[in-house]
């Protein structure tokens, strides 16, 4: 039986060599090249829903679409939202559903969703391409997230191991690891930094102030980061001395705004001395690519308001936590996320309150 190329969507790296073979059904029975998480991605499959049902009564799919369509367009202000698992084209058509609707559309759940996409309207970004990282980068640093376990393939293809004209594989690369916990990521660092949790704004700070010559309290450094300041000048030092240097971050970087605005600050401090790039890890899905087409769509990026037939951007205002929350709308389309698990609780339960319409390929909370 013939394979399939794909892209991967189960975390960031997006690894676009799975080959997959179809059983006969709708289910893949195999994944090539797939690590384990990619390999339940795209083998796991809910054979026991209904294609359609009306407060948990199968019925078909015409009648569902019809009932829909009904509290749909009696609605003051219906929300279509999530996202997170959908194709371009289907967050298209929910951008065009929310317009003719005359509602709220957003693939935001909890406030970190947007931090990337506010503090890239914030500061701009210094960043490259997997590709580029994959070719030159000869010093990595991993900060707050463990690449070993949740990005499998990451060191494989993009970050550590890959070999080029320019790079000769693992043992021309620097790792640096920080973390606030020993993980196996910080196990095969060169550099390997253990930092007090909730210390990341500060690290960054200390790290910002050695590039800069701004003296320090050894003392203060020590009790704010956990780590001592020499070590963190060693580290200032590697990456300075890098050819073309790339970070990888996540965890409570990649959830914060502000966070995030300070490590492009660092970025831009170090190529008074060379090129250093920031590139988020990722997590799962499309969220990346609902950004891109509300943007491309409606002129922003998220929490856009369309009720008054043009549209209106508010991040925090029109996201939709914060609708849901104030109880504003009234009708929901959620596509494709198990939203009512990741939304804040006042939020999840206006939504378990309203009428919603629930377009996904499993069983989750929010069907």
């Amino acid at each position: 039986m013939a394979r399939t190329l794909s892209t991967c969507t189960a975390c960031g790296c997006t690894c676009d060599d799975i080959r997959l073979q179809n059983d006969g059904t709708r289910a893949v029975s195999t994944a090539e090249n797939a690590c384990a998480i990619g390999d339940e991605w795209f083998t796991t499959i809910d054979h026991g829903s209904p294609v359609a049902s009306i407060d948990d009564a199968p019925v078909a799919l015409g009648d569902a679409l019809a009932y829909a369509a009904e509290f749909l367009s009696s609605a003051r202000l219906p929300l279509v939202a999530g996202f997170q698992f959908a194709t371009t084209e289907a967050i298209r058509a929910g951008v065009a559903l929310a317009d003719n609707l005359g509602g709220c559309v957003d693939w935001t759940g909890p406030t970190g969703d947007s931090a990337s996409t506010l503090a890239l309207q914030t500061i701009g970004g210094v960043t490259a391409t997997l590709g580029e990282v994959a070719q030159r980068a000869d010093v990595v640093l991993v900060w707050g997230v463990d690449l070993a376990n949740t990005h499998p393939r990451h060191f494989e293809r993009y970050s550590l191991e890959p070999s080029s004209p320019w790079i000769d594989g693992r043992n021309a690369r620097t790792l640096i690891g920080i973390d606030h916990s020993t993980t196996d990521t910080l196990e095969q660092a060169n550099l390997a930094f253990t930092i007090t949790p909730g210390s990341d704004f500060e690290a960054l700070s200390v790290l910002r102030a050695i590039i800069n010559r701004v003296e320090l309290d050894a003392q203060i450094v020590r009790r704010q980061t956990g780590v001592e300041l020499a070590d963190w000048r060693v580290m200032v030092d590697r990456m300075k001395r890098a050819k073309l240097g790339a970070t990888i971050y996540g965890g409570p970087v990649a959830q914060s705004r502000e966070l995030q605005v300070a490590l492009t600050e660092l970025m831009a401090d170090f190529t008074a001395h060379t090129r250093w790039v920031a590139i988020a890890a990722g997590g799962p899905g499309n969220q990346v690519g609902a950004a891109n087409v509300l943007a491309w769509q409606t002129g922003y990026p998220l929490g856009v308001n369309l009720a008054h037939r043009y549209p209106q951007y508010g991040p925090n205002e029109w996201t939709c936590a914060a609708v849901l929350a104030r109880g504003e709308v009234d009708a929901a389309v959620v596509v494709a996320d198990n939203l009512v698990g990741r939304l804040p609780r006042s939020a999840a339960e206006h939504l378990r309150s309203i009428p919603t319409l629930a377009l996904d390929w499993r069983t989750t909370d929010t069907t």
